[in-house]
Parts: structure tokens; sequence; C-alpha cells
């Protein structure tokens, strides 16, 4: 069976189980059976179902192998604004890391949009901040500072994100769709950003606070949602 086929019985049952919470009792009965029928037929479960209407975007990070902390923060930030699911896939050799969002509608396309879009905004930002360290620093201290500085510009940016999409019957399809795509093969990011520690240390953090002053989630957004919707931002 292929997606397109899958969407498409998936659809029938979505469509069947709607009318099941029908008021009216012989036509939720009704309904019922053939929800249940069609299941049967081609062994699907309401997971299955659910999943069936999610699909993903993928951004090409460009890297090699791991993200630092900081860009995978900011995809989880960008997934929980929308409403997504976000994994990332490490690169090797001659592939690229990939962060993809999953999701429902246009949700996908809006973050991983607007995630790609930031992510080349902080690394900009990045390269500014290192042009202005001092080159009697060590390359262990530049580096640590460089990723407070990012660290900072991605949590301000964090404190624009409202939960403006998404609901549990989404969560769960999100859900069901992350199983079926990548079972247990996940595993979750746990390494530390960088912290503090020396005097000075405190002042990368700062500027990156205040590099991320003028950046908003928003405008990306818009930008990309009226290209989808074919008009102008």
């Amino acid at each position: 069976m292929t997606p397109d086929d899958l969407k498409k019985i998936a659809n029938k049952i979505a469509k069947c189980l709607a009318l099941a919470s029908s008021d009216n009792p012989a036509e939720a009965e009704a309904a019922k059976r053939q929800a249940d029928a069609l299941m049967q037929k081609y062994n699907l479960t309401s997971g299955d179902v659910a999943a069936a209407n999610v699909h993903d975007e993928t951004v090409d990070t460009g890297a090699a192998f791991k993200l630092p902390p900081y860009l995978g923060d900011l995809s989880v930030i960008i997934a929980k604004a929308f409403g997504c699911g976000v994994v990332c896939e490490l690169g090797f050799i001659n592939i690229h890391t990939q962060v993809r969002f999953f999701g429902l509608g246009i949700k996908p396309e809006l973050a991983a949009y607007t995630y790609d879009v930031l992510r080349r905004h902080v690394q900009r930002d990045r390269a500014a901040f290192n042009a202005g360290q001092s080159s009697r620093l060590k390359r262990a201290t530049k580096i640590r500072r460089a990723d407070l500085f990012c660290q900072a510009w991605v949590q301000r940016i964090a404190k624009q994100v409202n939960e403006f999409a998404g609901n549990e019957a989404e969560r769960q399809a999100i859900a069901a769709f992350k199983q079926q795509k990548y079972g247990d093969m996940l595993s979750d990011d746990t390494r530390p950003g960088a912290s503090t520690k020396h005097g000075n240390d405190w002042q990368a953090s700062a500027a990156g606070y205040q590099a991320a002053a003028d950046v908003s989630l928003h405008k990306p957004v818009q930008a990309k949602r009226g290209a989808l919707l074919g008009v102008s931002p």
C-alpha cells in the first residue's frame, strides 16, 4: 500500500469515526461498524489512521555531525511554537545532519522555514561576535564565550514562543507518526551547553541576549505563510 493509498483509506476511516459520535444512534452505530470493517480489512489501528495525515519537512543544516546544543534547543523551541514534533538525523561522511519537523497542514513547512532563517541568523551573529573577541584569548575560551553568546540568543527567542498551534488529537497523531517512522531508534541529546568559567564570561551571554533583541520569530512565519498561501507577505 502506497502512502497516498493509506491516506485515502485513513481519511475514509476518520470520517466514519467522526460520524460515530453522531446524536443519531443508528447513524453512529453504522459509521462505527464501517470504520471497524475498514480497519480490519486493511489491518490498520487508530494510531495508523491518525498518523496518516502527518507529514514532515526537512532542513539541511550543512553540518557533518551533531549540531551544537543551542541549535538543538532552537529546533525544540520552533517545534513547540508550531505544535510539531522534531528530530535531528545525524549526518555521516557526505550526508549532512538534518532537522526534521513533522505535523499537520502547513505547520511543518512553517516550522522548518522559521528554523532555517533563525539558524542562519544566530550563526551570522556568532561570526560577528567572534570577530570582536580578543586575539589574545585561548581558543577554548573563544569557543566557550561564543557558545554562551548563542545560548543567550536562543533563550531570548524562546520568550516569544506561544503554543498557538496543536491540540491533544494532533499530539497523539504526531506521536503515532514518530513511532511508525523511528520506533525505538531515537535517543535524547543530553549534552550540557556551555557554562561560565571566568569572570568575564557573563559578558558573552549578555551580548547574545542583546543581539537577539530585534529578532522576531513571527517575521519568517509571516513571509513563509504568505508564500505557501500564494499571497504577498
